[in-house]
Order: C-alpha cells, then sequence, then structure tokens
C-alpha cells in the first residue's frame, strides 16, 4: 500500500511553534519547506538529485510518550498535484517494539484505498485517534495488519513507546508524472498544533507559492499557464508543478520577482508569434514553434 522510507536525517531548518506549546518542535526534511506557516511537502523522483525524492516534517516535545499516550493526531492538507496514492500523505508513529523499531503508519485520505483526495481543496483528517476505519497499518509489528482499526491497533502497540511521530509525502513515484505536490497546515498531535499560518509580516511586494501559481495563471490564462508548466497528457497538472517549482525559491521577494519575469517572457512568445499549436516562427526561436517550448525556456 506504500513505499516505505527511513529518516535518517532532517534539514536544519527553524522549528515551527505555537504559542501554546513552546517545548513542542516540528523539523522539516527532504523536499520541505515552509511558507507563511504552511508547510509544502513535494515528492518528485522525476528530477536528478535525490533530496525531494520523500518530504516530511518530525515532530518533538509534544508530551506522547506510549502510543496509548497519543488522544489527538490530525491535520488539514491539500493535495495540490496529482492525488494521495500509494499511503500517501500519512503519519508515521515510529514504536520501540522488543524487536527495535517499527512504523506504524496512519494514513490519510479517504477510506478505504485513500486516494480520491481533492485538487487544490483544503482537507480536514479529523482526528484519527479511535477511528474505526482500517487506515492504521501495523504489518512491520505483526504481518496481514495493513487495514486495522485504532482499537486493534491500540491493542496490539499500545504499551510500546513512541520514539517518533512524522508526517511523509513520498509517492511521487506513483504518478505517470513522478511528483505529488501536498500542502499542510493545522498539524495536531495532543496539546500541540504547528503549521498553523501564524508568521511575522510579509515581505513587501512578495508572494507565497500558492500567490505567485495564482497570479501566474489569472495573467497568463489557463491555456498559457498549463503550457508553461504542466507536464501529463492534458497538462492539468500545471498549478501543482507550479507551486513547487516556486516552493524551490528563497524568498516571497524571489518569487515575486519571477511572476514579472514569466510574465514578461509569455508577452514577448505571443509578440513573436508563436502560438498553442505551432504554427508560428520567429528569428531567434527557430526550433521552438510552440507556446510550451517558448515559455518552458524561461519558467
Amino acid at each position: 500500500m506504500r513505499r516505505f522510507i527511513v529518516i535518517a536525517a532532517v534539514a536544519a531548518f527553524a522549528a515551527v511553534l505555537t504559542p501554546a506549546a513552546l517545548a513542542a518542535t516540528a523539523t522539516p526534511f527532504g523536499g520541505a519547506t515552509v511558507n507563511d506557516g504552511i508547510l509544502t511537502l513535494v515528492s518528485n523522483t522525476g528530477d536528478a538529485g535525490a533530496t525531494n525524492d520523500a518530504s516530511g516534517a518530525t515532530f518533538s516535545g509534544t508530551g506522547v510518550t506510549l502510543f496509548s499516550s497519543i488522544t489527538m493526531l490530525s491535520s488539514e492538507f491539500n493535495v495540490t498535484d496529482d492525488d494521495c496514492k500509494a499511503g500517501s500523505p500519512r503519519f508515521q508513529v515510529r514504536v520501540q517494539t522488543p524487536s527495535g523499531e517499527k512504523n506504524v503508519f496512519v494514513y490519510l485520505g479517504p477510506a478505504p484505498s485513500f486516494t480520491g483526495c481533492a485538487a487544490n481543496a483544503w482537507l480536514t483528517s479529523g482526528n484519527l485517534i479511535g477511528s474505526s476505519e482500517g487506515r492504521f497499518d501495523t504489518s512491520q509489528i505483526l504481518a496481514g495488519t495493513q487495514v486495522s482499526t485504532y482499537a486493534q491497533a491500540l491493542a496490539l502497540v499500545g504499551s510500546y513507546p513512541v520514539t517518533g511521530i512524522s508526517l511523509v509525502v513520498d509517492s511521487g513515484w506513483a504518478f505517470p508524472d513522478t511528483e505529488q505536490t501536498v500542502l499542510v497546515r493545522n498539524v495536531r498531535i495532543n496539546a500541540s498544533t504547528f503549521y498553523t499560518g501564524e508568521t511575522t509580516p510579509p515581505e513587501t511586494g512578495g508572494l507565497n507559492p500558492a500567490q505567485a501559481c495564482k497570479t501566474l495563471r489569472s495573467e497568463l490564462g489557463l491555456s498559457a499557464f498549463r503550457a508553461a508548466y504542466g507536464t501529463n497528457t492534458n497538462r492539468a497538472n500545471a498549478y501543482g508543478k507550479c507551486v513547487s517549482a516556486m516552493a524551490r525559491m528563497k524568498s516571497d521577494a524571489a518569487r515575486s520577482s519571477a511572476v514579472t519575469r514569466i510574465d514578461a517572457a509569455a508577452a514577448k512568445c505571443a509578440k513573436l508569434g508563436v502560438t498553442k499549436k505551432g504554427k508560428g516562427k520567429a528569428k531567434g526561436l527557430a526550433k521552438q514553434t510552440s507556446l510550451a517550448a517558448c515559455l518552458k525556456k524561461t519558467v
């Protein structure tokens, strides 16, 4: 149902805290970024590097001791690219068993398949603790228990110490475009809440990844926007690809500059006669006879 990943290291990001739980910390890893208090998780297995094959955040200082001491486990998430699939996104609760550390996977998305997540919409998992749905995968501890209820998981691992809790996205490999992008906010673990959107005032004139992509989609028009960023057959994954690309930039100011640059490039492509059907030709663009080719040179 999911591809197992081992979290060997975490990025040296500043921890995101909530005023109510100063001791609790969230540490992003892999291809994860934080913008305006929102966690962006990207799994891209199609590019050259392996850093963003999986993304996530690890949580500590939540007061969780045993598996049975977890009373709240929830999140809001937005699948901007593709879908929920192959067990991603999910929580991972690492427990100490007599035979070593093992993971309990807690899948997000609609049961029983955990696919079919609405794209570009904020979804709420609700409190997963106490769920009667088979979204607890305890098969690392006992074979054949991939679809356990909370009660079944509690009976099996309730007395085991918890050594780590993470939220993970790692199923880019399961999609034709080799990428999965998920935005996350309001992660709740017992009394601690992470990624609430509370940040310092934004940079003047800056845009976060979602704002930058919405601006480009509005200014370029849907056809040009999809031509610039889309990669699948109908280019409908353009928004997720754009958010992923914008999230890799260093600041909101850099994204704002990129929007201006891309908007100008689109106007230039149109002025030179490059069309979506690829019939236009212009000096310097002899081999770029489509709008997609012209714009992708810039984005």
